[in-house]
């Protein structure tokens, strides 16, 4: 591998999906420590990777914004402009690691003559494949979307990485630590241990109800009577969905505001708990230290779980599980994939890591 001086990795979204990639960070900085690294993102999720230590730069490209405004002739002016700022970064080497078209462009747009991304076999749409001239070998081993991120990361540098040694970051300061702790202590005082739960998820085949969660976090609360829990939520579905949690359980229970992902993180960070489904905010919570137990139903727990001792995850039974059946599509099955996992045994998990076991 020639003299790197500049890399830019490429992960425009969404919030899971980014701090799935923040592993790349890690390694690069010990294959490449001399290397300036940048991150390009839409600018939804650029917050995500502020003050990181490892990132020069955080290139925000408002995409979604463009996207909405295609025709107008100001969003291919701004286009352009972005694309010209891209070139001026003079990067040695690019780094996919979202793999569809939009991301590939962006790539391409960067100049690098070196522009590394996923093969055929694992790109989420193949005319990504376009815009890269690097692809390395899928690995069968690689299961998790981190080692698979990794693999193609680590590929101009040797191709061999330590997944369990690389931890992603997102960074929260002082003051913002500070506010989550005052926000906590203020919505439940004196609450010991702290849950928080996010029920809210993008596709209707990760959901579970609300009386789901309100009976697993009753059994929780069975085993500590101290315990304060705490629902965020980011749409206006989400917070209806955390009302109705509220009035099942009913004390101990706080519905926190809207938070900002900086806000959010913090928050998890000073909980210590989370539970949830396959959603952006497990993945954060997870990333920033706090003990998960998830729920996954039409995503693969295999492949998007947060993975270490502290973590532990369910997976829907059904031959079918692992559907991918997205957004606001409505599964036959989807009643009966719900019932396959039990709030008593999600509880019993949530109770064991609480308690150090």
């Amino acid at each position: 591998m020639p003299d790197v001086r500049t890399i830019l990795i490429v992960k425009l979204s969404a919030m899971g999906d980014v701090v799935h990639a923040l592993p790349a960070v890690a390694y690069l900085r010990k294959a490449a420590p001399k290397a300036e690294i940048h991150w390009a993102v839409d600018t939804r999720f650029a917050e995500l990777l502020g003050g990181n230590p490892g990132i020069a730069k955080v290139v925000s490209l408002p995409i979604r914004e463009w996207k909405g405004r295609m025709g107008s002739p100001a969003t291919w002016r701004e286009a352009r402009i972005a694309a010209e700022a891209l070139r001026g970064g003079k990067y040695d080497l690019a780094i996919d690691l979202q793999g569809n078209i939009k991301s590939g462009v962006v790539t391409y747009l960067s100049g690098a003559p070196l522009r590394y991304g996923f093969p055929r076999e694992t790109a989420r749409e193949r005319q990504n494949l376009w815009f890269t001239n690097r692809h390395p070998p899928a690995v069968e081993e690689d299961r998790h979307v981190t080692r698979k991120i990794l693999r193609v990361a680590s590929a101009p540098f040797g191709g061999t990485f330590a997944a369990e040694e690389l931890r992603g970051e997102v960074v929260t300061t002082a003051a913002e630590t500070e506010a989550a702790s005052l926000l906590l202590a203020e919505a439940l005082p004196g609450a010991s241990p702290r849950l928080a739960v996010h029920p809210g998820t993008t596709w209707n085949t990760k959901r579970m109800d609300a009386a789901f969660w309100a009976d697993t976090v009753r059994i929780v609360r069975d085993a500590f009577p101290g315990l304060g829990v705490f629902l965020t939520w980011g749409t206006e579905k989400e917070r209806e969905e955390c009302l109705a949690i509220r009035y099942l359980v009913g004390e101990g229970v706080a519905l926190l505001p809207r938070l900002g992902y900086k806000a959010l993180a913090a928050a998890y960070r000073t909980c210590g708990y989370m539970l949830g489904p396959d959603t952006g905010p497990l993945h954060l919570a997870a990333v920033v230290g706090a003990k998960t137990v998830s729920v996954f139903r039409g995503s693969d727990g295999r492949y998007a779980a947060p993975v270490g001792p502290d973590h532990r995850f369910f997976q829907a039974p059904l031959p079918c599980t692992a559907c991918q059946i997205k957004g606001d599509k409505v599964c036959p099955r989807d009643a009966e994939c719900r019932a396959t996992i039990r709030p008593a045994e999600v509880a019993a998990a949530m109770a064991a890591l609480m308690g150090g076991k």
